[in-house]
């Protein structure tokens, strides 16, 4: 029959071209031998494996970290017979006092959960979600903030790598905060843009030398940081300052990068945006769900463009912020998806709020006064906000004298309280302590610390 035939013919086409694969697959490997003699010598063991050709990037190679480079020297050498406390990692939810709410939580597990975000996302990130972000940060007295002005990125510091990445002309220079968070050199250093420092003045509450501002800008000066509330003095600028360093940027047609990742967390002055200090001023504000929020893990951040007589806009800043977007494709579906339900579930204000910033300046108000009851150390400039204080050591009080990383060593070493020396943060004579334990853990630091100040003062 004609099925039969079919199945004769199907056959033979089979038997012949399994011949004919195996004929060729013989041929090719006959060819593979003789044409690389070395892949046989190899797997013979004979001669020695080739000469890999790997070169590191040079930018990549040169990433340094100035928090590392000096932790990393004491690191290890807690006294073994103490528990561990640590004042040295800006985590606000190593202790359980401080998490997310459970409207925050519930919003990221019905994202999770409604299988309807699994997807990619738009490069600048989720239309909603950057609706959501833009009325949450719109500004009085500047243009409506909208979705076209949100970029969503993982986490600040890509928040900041993008800003100061969209700013880098060849041969620029950026105005950095000192002391300030060390990440904004080690992106500078990544980017080639050279870093010049302007002055926090400790005795003047950290606020900064804008005498300093002027001096220090030329032509390649690409614009001016400013973080606010600050880390690592804690410091939260009044209005009236605030609005005096803009006023210098706007004379000095200064751009502003406004880390502004602690707004919302200031408890003895209200915090006040650089969008709201000044009108005149184009300012690129990067802030996250990590602090104020509480879910550094979560890995979300943004940028809000504030523009000033379309500034940004006429250098093609947005556009270039776009491209930058494109390369990482922003943070996760879910957590994007999540966002407008967490800043309406926790304005500032809500009792949940509440609750974060009364444990916090309970906790900033533990670490002053047992501070100045220690012999040697001296608080410059009480903590108003985010969650970190700086402790000046007192010249020759301690056997240690000024000697920040040696302090830090050595409190390690006998007490195993981890604190980070003010040379991370260019501030050396000080130490950084993070204030976001519960008041019975911080209490714990500080005995050890007093201790250790009263054993080491001079006689």
């Amino acid at each position: 029959s004609f099925c039969g035939c079919g199945n004769q013919l199907v056959g033979f086409a089979i038997s012949l071209f399994s011949e004919k694969m195996v004929t060729l697959a013989s041929t090719i490997t006959i060819v593979e031998t003789k044409a690389n003699p070395k892949k046989r010598s190899l797997e013979d063991g004979n001669q020695p494996a080739p000469k890999w050709r790997i070169r590191l990037g040079d930018r990549a190679k040169g990433i340094r970290n100035p928090i590392r480079e000096i932790m990393d020297t004491i690191a290890g050498k807690e006294n073994p017979s103490k528990t561990l406390v640590s004042l040295a990692q800006g985590d606000p939810t190593c202790y359980p006092h401080l998490r997310p709410s459970v409207e925050m939580v519930s919003a990221v597990s019905h994202a999770v959960n409604s299988g309807q975000n699994n997807g990619y996302q738009p490069s600048q990130g989720n239309a909603r979600c950057r609706t959501a972000v833009a009325a949450f940060f719109n500004t009085p007295g500047r243009p409506t903030l909208q979705a076209k002005d949100v970029f969503m990125t993982l986490g600040c510091s890509e928040a900041l790598s993008h800003c100061i990445a969209a700013l880098a002309a060849p041969g620029s220079n950026l105005l950095l905060p000192r002391p300030g968070f060390p990440l904004y050199q080690v992106l500078c250093d990544y980017h080639g843009v050279e870093v010049r420092y302007y002055d926090l003045l400790p005795d003047k509450g950290w606020q900064c030398n804008i005498g300093d501002i002027a001096k220090l800008v030329d032509d390649n000066t690409c614009g001016l940081l400013i973080n606010n509330p600050s880390n690592p003095c804690g410091t939260v600028f009044p209005r009236e300052h605030l609005a005096e360093v803009l006023n210098a940027a706007a004379e000095l047609g200064l751009p502003v990068i406004a880390d502004e990742v602690y707004a919302g967390m200031s408890f003895s002055r209200p915090f006040v945006s650089c969008a709201e200090a000044s009108p005149r001023v184009p300012i690129l504000s990067v802030c996250a769900l990590s602090k104020r929020w509480l879910a550094p893990g979560w890995r979300i951040g943004w940028i809000t463009v504030h523009d000033a007589d379309g500034a940004f806009a006429d250098a093609g800043v947005p556009e270039t912020l776009l491209k930058l977007c494109q390369v990482s494709l922003g943070p996760s579906a879910p957590l994007q998806a999540a966002v407008p339900e967490i800043l309406t579930s926790a304005p500032n204000g809500c009792p949940w709020h509440t609750r974060v910033l009364e444990a916090l300046e309970a906790s900033a108000k533990c670490c002053v006064q047992r501070c100045k009851a220690i012999p040697g150390l001296e608080v410059a400039a009480e903590p108003e906000g985010s969650m970190y204080l700086m402790v000046r050591l007192q010249p020759g009080v301690l056997d240690i004298n000024t000697d920040d990383v040696r302090f830090a060593g050595k409190l390690l070493e006998e007490e195993s309280v981890a604190v980070l020396p003010g040379q991370c943060f260019c501030a050396p004579g000080f130490f950084r302590v993070v204030f976001a334990a519960p008041v019975e853990v911080l209490d714990e630091a500080w005995d050890r610390i007093e201790v250790f100040c009263r054993r080491h003062a001079v006689k």
